[in-house]
């Protein structure tokens, strides 16, 4: 359980650089194709986080519900 709540924490962190990434280099990241896979990289690793913590959350309370 405390593991998927530490993935959890890394979902808005990975979005979070993504977007400081965007801001800082703005339009010349379209000509810099290195730095815009990465982006794209860690914008889509931040939301496979994001599902996994979900998953593990739906999953966590089907076996062990909150009444």
């Amino acid at each position: 359980m405390e593991w998927k709540e530490h993935i959890a924490w890394l979902s808005p962190m990975l979005a979070t650089v993504v977007a400081f990434l965007v801001l800082y280099y703005g339009a010349s990241m379209a000509r810099n194709d290195r730095l815009r896979r990465t982006a794209m990289a860690l914008f889509v690793v931040a939301f496979a986080t994001a599902a996994v913590a979900g998953a593990f959350g739906a999953l966590i309370t089907k076996s062990a519900p909150v009444h």
